[in-house]
């Protein structure tokens, strides 16, 4: 369907977690991208410095981080690697109100913060975000 898997978009998932990293990337794969994985902080900018993760999208769930935390980082990911400014930036949040379960917001240019209340919803913003490159 993808011959080798190159002409698909590309996402840089950055996951601390082993099991939700497994069954994300499983489920990414599922809806037709390429996953790059990291495992944390350092991997992530290790693997951005050295060229090995080119990437359409940056995907970032920390666990136990604020949201806003999670941003800064993918920011320096971000500039660490050489994206574009337009290169967009996806966090995961983990801990939220009801106020904004369900809810995509985004937060300046093309970063963004995803209050996740069903599967669909984080697929939907990846299909529009990656629609735009």
């Amino acid at each position: 369907m993808y011959g080798d898997g190159l002409d698909r978009p590309t996402i840089l998932f950055i996951e601390e977690d082993d099991d939700t990293r497994f069954i994300m990337k499983r489920n990414l794969q599922r809806e037709g991208y390429r996953v790059l994985l990291a495992v944390d902080e350092q991997d992530a900018l290790e693997r951005v410095g050295d060229g090995h993760a080119n990437a359409h999208l940056l995907l970032v769930n920390l666990v136990g981080k604020a949201p806003e935390e999670m941003l800064t980082f993918g920011r320096t990911v971000r500039r660490h690697g050489h994206y574009d400014g337009w290169t967009p930036l996806v966090v995961m949040a983990e801990k939220y109100g009801k106020d904004v379960e369900g809810t995509d917001v985004n937060v300046c240019d093309n970063d963004w913060i995803t209050y996740l209340e069903e599967p669909n919803q984080l697929n939907n913003l990846l299909a529009r975000l990656l629609h735009r490159h």
